[in-house]
């Protein structure tokens, strides 16, 4: 296989793996596919090359109701500017005669000979417009209910039991709690009567890790402030956490005093689940499983400005000795083994709030979080064990060793970039002396 081949392949694999609909056509009225990836067919529930446009008169894909009008589509750019990328959504047949929404990110490319190019990626967002529709519904609904409580307390209940997603009522003036029939079948009899918010703190129905952070929106949006992230876990009947979208509404009495809070929850479990995937996807290194080193800076950096005052860290920069010819002598298959073994072994040793990232072809960063000079040093040593422990099962024979430079903060540097500079350095000291060792910065510069 020829570079050129090569790297055609690897990138089209590349572009697979991301998992979205990358798509290349004629700018005509067929919008000939002059390149589609796996996902794109897939998406559609066809084979690679079994369509050749999107809006041919034999197989159309593009729905009836969207046919393509090049005038029309043109006049979305800037005049004269093609150069800006455009987003529509369209409305797709795929192959077993069913329709999804896409979203469409379009530039506009003119190739030398002047043929228009049509180049951007297509996200399937038919789930999305279906939870949007339902999120409406179910706001009309209430809207619907507020409008018929100062007719009828009775036609109030029978609208909100209309609605087929779980509702609670929460009335201020008596702190009584009204639960839906749906979140009774759901959640079962609901929080304590003690007040709401109160009952959320003390109730087991929302996961530990979100209770603070409900009862905090909660309590703001009381106070007229606005909702930032309102995705919650809840614990139903079963003993299963499941994703929910929490949506409140305010019923203010005549003198402009709560009167009641209405909530709605929405169950996103598998949305969510898969938005927090595609995301962990996005934040690894491929081989390794690590943080990537994008990831990486960015976690680090974050727990700098996060920390409090007199906090300690220390960033720990691991290169593996004389990588280049393991994988020169050895093959590159016993490289990515090592690479491997060590990512395996690293995340092993480490707290679940570590960063622990692969941020080259062998490099590697951990950084610990409030430590004492005491630990690092023991760290240290524990990272040396960890690369002597390693036996690629390859060839048992080969020993692994690796050189470790560490920075401290806030003494060596305030921020990812210069601890990973003073790391750096001491990391080179220890190449420079023979490998296969630890060293701190500050044993440097004495």
């Amino acid at each position: 296989m020829s570079q050129k081949a090569a790297e055609e392949f690897d990138l089209r694999r590349i572009i697979n793996y991301l998992g979205a609909g990358i798509l290349c056509c004629k700018n005509d009225d067929a919008l000939t596919i002059v390149y589609a990836s796996s996902p794109f067919y897939e998406m559609l529930g066809f084979r690679e090359g079994e369509i050749t446009a999107l809006n041919s008169s034999e197989h159309p894909v593009l729905s009836a109701d969207q046919r393509y009008n090049r005038p029309n589509f043109m006049q979305s750019f800037f005049p004269g500017d093609y150069s800006n990328h455009v987003e529509i959504e369209l409305k797709l047949i795929k192959k077993d005669g069913h329709h999804i929404w896409v979203s469409c990110s379009l530039r506009l490319l003119i190739e030398e000979d002047g043929s228009e190019l049509l180049c951007g990626v297509i996200e399937d967002i038919t789930e999305k417009r279906r939870s949007l529709n339902k999120e409406r519904e179910q706001f009309e609904i209430i809207r619907k209910a507020k409008r018929e409580l100062a007719a009828s307390e009775e036609r109030y209940r029978i609208i909100m039991e209309q609605a087929a997603d779980p509702i609670l009522d929460y009335n201020f003036k008596t702190q009584e709690i009204y639960y839906s029939h749906p979140f009774q079948d759901r959640f079962g009899t609901g929080f304590s009567t003690d007040g709401l918010l109160d009952g959320l703190c003390h109730s087991d129905i929302v996961f530990a890790e979100d209770k603070q952070r409900l009862v905090d929106d909660l309590y703001g949006f009381m106070h007229g402030r606005r909702q930032k992230n309102p995705d919650y876990r809840f614990m139903d009947v079963n003993g299963t956490y499941r994703w929910y979208r929490v949506r409140s509404t305010i019923i203010r009495d005549e003198k402009g005093d709560l009167s009641r809070m209405i909530v709605f929850f929405i169950d996103i479990d598998n949305q969510k689940k898969e938005t927090l995937r595609l995301r962990e996807r996005a934040e690894r290194d491929l081989l390794s499983g690590l943080y990537n080193h994008v990831t990486t800076s960015r976690l680090i950096d974050k727990a700098i400005d996060e920390s409090v005052p007199g906090s300690q860290h220390a960033l720990f920069l691991i290169d593996i000795d004389n990588f280049k010819d393991i994988n020169d002598h050895l093959g590159h298959l016993l490289g990515d083994e090592v690479i491997g073994e060590v990512s395996a072994k690293l995340r092993s040793q480490f707290r679940e709030n570590d960063i622990v990232g692969r941020i080259g072809g062998d490099e590697f960063v951990v950084f610990l979080k409030n430590i004492s000079m005491r630990d690092i040093q023991r760290k240290a040593e524990l990272l040396q064990n960890v690369f002597r422990s390693i036996r690629p099962e390859q060839n048992r024979d080969f020993q692994v060793s690796g050189s470790i430079g560490v920075s401290v903060y806030p003494k060596h540097g305030r921020d990812y970039h210069e601890l990973f500079e003073k790391a750096d350095a001491a990391m080179y000291a220890v190449k420079h002396n023979g490998k296969n060792s630890c060293c701190i910065y500050s044993d440097i510069v004495q």
